[in-house]
């Protein structure tokens, strides 16, 4: 039993590492995100192909140092980089609140409670100041592109502090 047990256990991992067919060749790409040149992190980045779509998601996450490698995930696989293209490049982070209640705590609220809580949370949510710009989270309205190639740098510096929307 253990055996087969074992034999499960490293088809479903050798299977989960396996790349799709459909994902193209990945490159190395980076976006940097600071703020008059400090860095943010935990930011969300997000690559979006300005042409043919792809059945692959491409995205990363700031670190403290304001860096995000960019990763590219399709089916459950995921891979460094991204695939060649040229993409509209959207940033989000969003704002957190404080003095939540906890799950438990919800779930002893009755409904009326529950629903006043909700609304509460939300209008405070709404009111918390926002640290990146709203139009660069917006893939309509953002003007940041970064071109991944082959032999690129693949590299794309944002400083929201600087943020005019130029086309």
């Amino acid at each position: 039993m253990k055996k087969y047990f074992l034999i499960f256990v490293l088809l479903v991992i050798c299977g989960c590492n396996a790349k799709p067919a459909d994902v193209p060749q990945l490159y190395p790409c980076q976006i940097i995100v600071t703020k008059n040149s400090t860095p943010i992190g935990g930011v969300h980045v997000v690559l979006g192909l300005t042409s043919d779509s792809s059945p692959c998601a491409v995205f990363g996450v700031t670190n403290s140092s304001g860096i995000a490698t960019i990763c590219t995930n399709r089916l459950g696989w995921r891979g460094n980089g991204a695939p060649a293209g040229e993409y509209i490049v959207t940033i989000s982070k969003e704002p957190k609140l404080e003095n939540e209640l906890s799950t438990e705590e919800y779930q002893k609220l009755d409904p009326i409670k529950q629903e006043q809580y909700q609304l509460e949370q939300q209008r405070k949510y709404n009111a918390l100041p926002r640290e990146i710009p709203a139009d660069m989270s917006d893939i309509t309205k953002s003007s940041r592109r970064l071109t991944v190639t082959k032999d690129g740098e693949n590299v794309l510096n944002i400083d929201i502090a600087t943020n005019n929307n130029p086309q």
